[in-house]
């Protein structure tokens, strides 16, 4: 059976929400009549019955097994049983029955926090938790029921002295109350538990309910104490973190009965609100129409107007649950706009991901484009709570990519209408989705051209000073030789061929020397940790120092990195030099997956009134042409900062 034909059959759904509009009638008649007692127990039987049975219901009408929803609707009944009893004292079984339910209602509820979300436990060592606190509920239950059959008003009017097995049955109730308080505390800390064991989105539903757990156990502390109120923090915790937990994540499958539940209430108020006022209206005294009269017309304008008026009210709701699903062409042309507008190619995914999840209240959205070596995600927006359905992306008759959309919950599917407006999306973003594949291939084949560059500047430094140098310095010695075989006088043709010989191989060794050394900085040649130290040290003095701290692996990097970090760190140091006045710098070096350079000092900082000269400008553009970025900001306690980052392998697909 799928999801959303598990549900509870119709006649079941009007049953218990007649039975609710009974209890609810006789409930404020009793109070009306004087019939029972008031105060913060009926505050708290009522706090529990009424948000706790509407809560269990939703989820029921929509997962009729759902052990959580079982146990909310149960504590719902048996808060509203003895709210009943309590508002009917007069009559002595129903004053029995204002006695002892309401100690199973929050036991219950406790249960039902040790369950959530899923209705398991969260593994087989909370088993004798659950044992102790349903045994603690059990006793105290009896107890409480036994009890209150001599003394029918036990809790809400305690009397001055006990028969001898009346005090006995009540220190059994206490320590049975312990033990399911004791319970009531564990039940809490389980929800920590299975939130440091849970994955990312399982821990944002469990911090919705644990704050409300621990209010709860302070509401019933204050309660126990007799402070006025404290009911209410009792009441509010626990309903409002379930509620906000399912319908914010999508549990259970609740919306479509949150759509019609919202619908049909806002429904019922407005038809309310309009036979009264037309009747007020009609029977006024410039009307002058009789009563009958007057119900009558008012009963005809609104079953004339019920359906148009419905129609308006779904399409509100249907907007603020599915977004603007009904308006296809608002959701296509907010598309074109972003698309329009946005100057950043870099930019242009991640805003149709956030448009597209914006304008269809869906809880995720991410663009996958196909690449050689497979397809990326280059975009998404929210995370993938349920299953997700693709729609491709087509430019110029060749599919790029996929559009990826989440469902709103488990059970739900996008109807056909949404399908199409989502393909129709899809082939909008497909244009722009091209150009950002473009420009991510054009991006990576600069990073390949800087490494390889690099690369090539390293060997060649490396063939011209192991190769080329020692072979102009060998035929140097030769031709200095040579010379030492003639005379010293001798000034024959012979002996001035050899001095311009040298005097050329000297020049030519000068040379080579000078392109070895602006191929690659000669720092680099004993790694980039002791080039970076080295570099520190030379700027450290009197009035600045500066500390160099290295925190990883920095053997074997590419050759580009290498040349970019140590330029970077340069000219920052150089900045701070010249421009600061700080009285510290403190580099920081990390080489864990990915290098990170932070150089902080605690100057004067950048004005905001100073224009990024030449120095700035190169550092973010050695970063950005390797895929890194270089962000220069000023520092939390005065100063700059300069966080670099650069990947240290090649990022894009292989053409």
């Amino acid at each position: 059976m799928k999801p959303s034909e598990a549900r509870l059959p119709s006649s079941i759904q009007f049953l218990a929400g007649a039975a609710a509009v009974v209890v609810g009638i006789a409930v404020i008649i009793g109070q009306l009549a004087g019939k029972g007692v008031g105060g913060g127990f009926l505050g708290l039987s009522a706090g529990i019955a009424v948000p706790f049975t509407i809560l269990g219901v939703l989820v029921l009408m929509s997962a009729p097994r759902q052990p959580v929803g079982l146990l909310m609707t149960a504590a719902g009944v048996a808060a509203t049983a003895s709210l009943l009893g309590i508002s009917w004292t007069d009559y002595a079984l129903l004053a029995w029955l204002g006695q002892w339910p309401w100690f199973l209602s929050v036991s219950l509820i406790f249960i039902a926090i040790l369950l959530f979300p899923d209705g398991r436990l969260p593994s087989a060592r909370w088993r004798p938790v659950a044992a102790v606190l349903i045994a603690g509920m059990a006793v105290a239950t009896v107890g409480l029921a036994t009890v209150a059959i001599s003394y029918p008003e036990f809790i809400t009017n305690p009397p001055a002295q006990l028969s001898s097995w009346g005090q006995l049955l009540g220190q059994i109730i206490k320590a049975a109350a312990l033990v399911a308080v004791l319970g009531y505390l564990a039940a809490v800390g389980s929800l920590w538990s299975r939130w440091r064991r849970a994955d990312v989105d399982t821990r944002r539903q469990l911090m919705c309910l644990l704050p409300a757990g621990i209010g709860l156990i302070v509401g019933i502390f204050l309660e126990s104490l007799g402070i006025d109120g404290a009911w209410a923090v009792t009441v509010a915790a626990v309903p409002l973190g379930m509620a906000v937990a399912i319908l914010r994540y999508h549990l259970y499958d609740v919306d479509l009965v949150v759509n019609r539940t919202i619908v049909w209430v806002l429904m019922t108020a407005l038809v309310v609100v309009g036979v009264t006022a037309i009747v007020k209206i009609l029977s006024g005294a410039l009307l002058q129409v009789n009563a009958n009269s007057a119900q009558l017309l008012a009963i005809g304008f609104v079953v004339m107007t019920f359906e148009p008026l419905h129609r308006k009210v779904q399409r509100a709701v249907n907007r603020l649950l599915y977004g603007d699903r009904d308006d296809p062409y608002l959701v296509i042309a907010r598309l074109g706009e972003v698309l329009g507008r946005t100057v950043d190619p870099a930019a242009v995914m991640p805003l149709v991901t956030g448009t597209i999840a914006r304008s269809l209240q869906v809880p995720y959205v991410a663009v996958e484009l196909q690449e050689r070596d497979g397809p990326v995600l280059v975009a998404e927006h929210g995370r993938p709570l349920n299953m997700t359905e693709s729609f491709d992306m087509v430019s110029h008759g060749k599919q790029i990519g996929r559009l990826l959309v989440a469902r709103r919950s488990t059970g739900s599917r996008f109807s056909r209408h949404e399908c199409r407006l989502l393909r129709d999306a899809a082939l909008q973003a497909a244009v722009a989705a091209e150009a950002t594949r473009l420009n991510r291939d054009l991006q990576t084949s600069r990073e390949r051209l800087v490494t390889a560059r690099e690369e090539e500047r390293r060997r060649l430094r490396r063939d011209l000073h192991d190769g080329l140098g020692p072979s102009l310095a060998g035929m140097s010695m030769q031709v200095r030789a040579a010379r030492k075989l003639l005379p010293c006088d001798c000034e024959s043709r012979a002996a001035q061929i050899l001095d311009a010989l040298a005097a050329d191989l000297k020049t030519c060794t000068m040379e080579v020397r000078r392109l070895v050394d602006e191929l690659r900085p000669p720092a680099l040649d004993r790694g980039l940790e002791a080039a970076l130290r080295t570099e520190c040290a030379r700027f450290d003095s009197a009035g600045l120092s500066v500390h160099c701290e290295v925190d990883g692996s920095l053997e074997g990097l590419p050759a580009a990195v290498e040349v970019a970090a140590f330029r970077i760190v340069a000219e920052a140091l150089t900045n701070v030099a010249r421009h600061s006045r700080a009285h510290t710098c403190h580099v920081a070096v990390h080489g864990n997956g990915a290098l990170r350079v932070e150089i902080v000092d605690d100057g004067v900082g950048i004005p905001p009134s100073i224009r990024p000269g030449v120095g700035l400008h190169s550092m973010r553009e050695r970063a950005a042409e390797l895929g890194g970025h270089c962000v220069i900001e000023p520092a939390p306690g005065g100063g700059t900062s300069v966080q670099v980052e650069l990947p240290l392998v090649t990022t894009g697909p292989s053409r």
